[in-house]
């Protein structure tokens, strides 16, 4: 027949379900005896060689979020400081050290240390995040700081 001419599984036989000829797909077909059956070392070493890599990468994209999304928290909390600090002097005519007196929170992991020579110049702060080491958030309000304009926040 054409089939077995061509190679097809079950071509030489008819397999018949209930007395119909069965579609290609629940023909049986010749299995012989050391037909691998599984995954080889190799091809199970080099997909966990792949997973590794993929791994790495997205461990590392991860970390530099989470940088990031410290920054952003220490920003934040410094431009609420700013906010809360300018609102204080409107009422009072100067700035304030004490963070009790302001209407202002900082964040639960975010240290905010507050500084000023002339309440009535202005301040400097400085944040700094539990989960950040070595990263400090600066803003000097009310007075020109060489290189950062008032109210800006630099962080290193």
């Amino acid at each position: 027949t054409l089939g077995r001419a061509i190679g097809v599984a079950g071509a030489g036989r008819d397999t018949q379900i209930h007395g119909v000829r069965a579609p290609l797909i629940f023909r049986r077909r010749r299995v012989s005896r050391w037909t691998p059956r599984g995954f080889t070392f190799v091809e199970i070493l080099v997909a966990m060689v792949v997973f590794s890599i993929l791994t790495a990468l997205a461990v590392a994209r991860f970390r530099a979020m989470k940088e990031r999304g410290y920054l952003a928290e220490m920003k934040t909390d410094l431009g609420n400081l700013r906010i809360a600090e300018e609102a204080y002097w409107a009422d009072h005519g100067q700035y304030t050290i004490n963070q009790a007196l302001l209407d202002y929170r900082t964040g639960s992991r975010v240290t905010v240390t507050l500084t000023t020579s002339d309440p009535f110049a202005g301040f400097d702060a400085e944040a700094i995040h539990v989960s950040a080491p070595g990263v400090i958030c600066k803003m000097y309000v009310g007075r020109a700081a060489a290189a950062t304009p008032s109210g800006e926040v630099k962080c290193k």
